[in-house]
């Protein structure tokens, strides 16, 4: 559960720059347009390519610390540290959020990128 909590959080916590370099490269005009309509911002293809890189990261970073609290099975907890992800994953695909082969394409990298984080915990602990 905490490797879900880190992962969602980290996510959230990467976004807000992510959000103020946005607003910032685009422009004045494109600020006030987001901050009226939320939706605008999901229209900068920056947004969403550093949006897509900081969420993986995350999810890595996530299944890294639920294979390292688990201490054992690393890959499957890490990989099991994304339920949370592909749940809100399914929540907006049923809510008509986003397109339904990115939705589709999210939900299963998510698991994979949990057991990328996972196998790194695994490597640490493990002498060379």
């Amino acid at each position: 559960m905490i490797g879900n909590i880190v992962d969602i959080l980290s996510t959230n916590l990467a976004i807000y720059p992510v959000t103020i370099l946005v607003f910032i490269v685009s422009g004045s005009a494109a600020a006030e347009l987001a901050a009226s309509d939320p939706r605008a911002l999901m229209a900068s293809n920056l947004f969403k390519a550093l949006s897509f890189t900081f969420g993986a990261l995350s999810s890595v970073l996530g299944g890294y610390v639920s294979g390292r609290l688990a201490k054992h099975d690393d890959i499957l907890n890490g990989a099991l540290s994304s339920i949370l992800c592909m749940g809100f994953g399914v929540y907006a695909m049923v809510g008509g959020r986003g397109g339904l082969g990115t939705q589709l394409a999210l939900i299963a990298l998510s698991p994979v990128l949990g057991a990328v984080g996972g196998y790194l915990s695994m490597r640490h602990r493990k002498p060379q």
